[in-house]
């Protein structure tokens, strides 16, 4: 499990520098673009920063999207979403499996049953016209700056560092700057540490287990759990015990 807590950019760049001894190789930029490329080829979700578009400025959150003539411009940092609902009733949207899509919209006479969403090209398109819509995402983590932040973890860290120097080694290589010998030491180095983050990033911590025991250990099923934002469900289920007029449970 991760601690949750990020470093900067500059920090990695220094560990990268000061372990290779790589100067006027690395490339900040190009850096840039290997450790966001790192972070999605570890594959942990929880790396991620949850914001909502419920405009929420102690928390960084814009304001909520506005469906102008059928869609809506997604958050530039978002990385995936977790789920759409309106923000006005709170009614929660479904991801759209329909072929005909963008021609289901919702006509003057009436409403469809449903209200959904597709994604395309950094857009939401909705199955109705206007409206204002909350969004909850996983977002990239960034600094102060807008650099990526990168989980203080050292295990972590040591892949995403071992990526750079990796791709950077790879370009020395293709440019006979560097043995074959030397670049197969590097990348193994990277296959190493990738695994150890992916373990890291694995293991659960105790209230999560906790949580996931609660949702499983249930009597009573609750298929509308998406309707309210899956609001409880890590609570345990509570049961109640009733007693006839004869004093006997049942």
């Amino acid at each position: 499990m991760l601690s949750h807590k990020y470093t900067s950019m500059q920090r990695v760049l220094e560990n990268v520098i000061r372990d290779t001894g790589f100067t006027e190789e690395i490339d900040f930029v190009e850096s840039i673009e290997w450790a966001y490329r790192a972070m999605e080829l570890i594959g942990a979700p929880q790396i991620y920063i949850e914001k909502v578009t419920d405009g929420n400025r102690d928390l960084n959150h814009i304001d909520p999207l506005i469906v102008e003539d059928y869609r809506t411009e997604l958050p530039a940092d978002l990385h995936h979403i977790i789920q759409v609902r309106s923000y006005g009733n709170k009614e929660a949207l479904t991801e759209a499996k329909n072929s005909f899509h963008s021609s289901n919209h919702m006509s003057d006479e009436g409403n469809t049953i449903y209200t959904n969403y597709r994604i395309d090209n950094g857009w939401l398109f909705t199955n109705f016209k206007d409206g204002a819509l909350e969004v909850a995402y996983y977002a990239f983590p960034t600094d102060s700056e807008g650099y990526p932040a990168i989980p203080d973890d050292e295990r972590y860290l040591k892949a995403v560092e071992s990526y750079i120097i990796e791709r950077t080694g790879r370009k020395l290589w293709l440019k006979d700057k560097l043995s074959r010998e030397k670049y197969n030491a590097l990348e193994m180095d990277w296959l190493f540490y990738v695994r150890g983050a992916k373990s890291r990033t694995q293991m659960p911590t105790i209230d999560g287990m906790e949580s996931f025991k609660n949702q499983i250990l249930r009597l009573i099923t609750h298929p509308d759990r998406h309707s309210h934002g899956f609001i409880q469900q890590g609570d345990p289920e509570q049961l109640r015990v009733l007693k006839n007029r004869f004093g006997r449970t049942g």
